[in-house]
């Protein structure tokens, strides 16, 4: 699923009435990451499908963290975004770093599966999650604090929790970037083949490599809900992968919310999908997913209504998909 576009504010354009009804519902705002993500590069994307082939006025906004735009989301202040399955899952759900259940959550699809793991610089001698006891160790973004159990969940399966390590809090994923440059981190948790790790990659001296995961596997998933461990494997523009390495696999989906018309929702994710091919085509991030693939049954927030309505019309939604919806909105 680029350069930045103009926000387009939600209530200028898609004001609702008592009935939900849009004002004008040709316009919609997708929250993104930072520019360097690759959820900046899949949100820019997406917008430029939709303006292209639906005649909607799709734009993008990028903030510092999806944490950031959730709560817009839950508030009806952006149309859309692009979340992680374990920050969607968190915020529906109202667990920490949540105070609040985000019940107005819906899912849309799955953008794509994003590989995440600790970046070291190459020269460090570090090469296992194990090799992190005593080091200075990036766990905790502000701007997407749901974040902080996935990567302690990483830590535990090398036997390490965060008192083991140096911990580090940074604003966002670039200051976390710049730390490591400049030496002052050792660890830093990042999606792999982003924009930014290609970036520090060139920057440093015998540039980056990703760890493998610790020996013990199954803390991964016990600790965070929804991360699952893969293997990726090195490509002609891979860096800081020497072979396969073991990482964890999350889902990265498109949400939106209850206060988004079924209407717009269906055009959206119906334009999508009909473009999948060419978006893979377009954006590597998408190349490992296919089209069918954007509707899981096995979700932790429920469909938004649009969506199930077009999965139903292509023949994606089965029984499983309606007794996961039934179980979440009976939540």
């Amino acid at each position: 699923m680029l350069a930045a576009l103009s926000l387009s504010l939600l209530a200028a354009c898609e004001q609702t009435g008592e009935n939900g009804a849009p004002a004008a519902a040709q316009s919609i705002t997708i929250g993104s990451n930072p520019a360097g993500t690759h959820v900046y590069a899949v949100a820019a994307g997406f917008a430029k499908v939709l303006q292209e082939r639906a005649g909607i006025r799709a734009t993008m906004r990028p903030y510092t963290g999806s944490s950031v735009y959730l709560p817009m989301l839950q508030r009806g202040e952006i149309s859309f975004g692009l979340n992680t399955g374990i920050d969607s899952h968190l915020a529906f759900q109202g667990l920490p770093p949540y105070t609040e259940r985000m019940d107005r959550l819906r899912a849309v699809g799955v953008a794509f599966p994003l590989p995440i793991m600790y970046m070291v610089r190459a020269d460090s001698g570090l090469t296992r999650i194990e090799d992190l006891r005593g080091k200075r160790v990036v766990i905790t973004f502000r701007s997407n604090v749901a974040l902080e159990q996935l990567h302690t969940a990483i830590l535990a399966t090398g036997g390490l929790t965060p008192a083991d390590v140096q911990p580090i809090v940074v604003a966002g994923l670039p200051d976390a970037m710049r730390m490591l440059t400049e030496g002052r981190a050792d660890a830093v948790p990042t999606g792999l083949d982003t924009a930014l790790s290609i970036q520090v990659h060139s920057s440093i001296p015998g540039g980056i490599r990703y760890l493998t995961m610790g020996e013990d596997e199954a803390k991964l998933s016990a600790g965070m809900i929804g991360a699952v461990p893969v293997t990726a494997t090195p490509g002609p523009s891979s860096v800081g992968l020497v072979g396969p390495t073991r990482v964890a696999g999350v889902l990265d989906f498109l949400n939106s919310s209850t206060h988004v018309p079924e209407d717009l929702v269906y055009r959206v994710i119906k334009t999508l999908h009909e473009s999948w091919d060419d978006l893979r085509r377009e954006y590597v991030q998408l190349a490992d997913q296919s089209a069918d693939a954007i509707a899981p049954a096995e979700t932790h927030h429920p469909y938004h209504d649009g969506a199930i309505r077009y999965y139903r019309e292509v023949g994606l939604w089965t029984e499983a998909h309606e007794r996961n919806q039934a179980r979440l909105l009976a939540e």
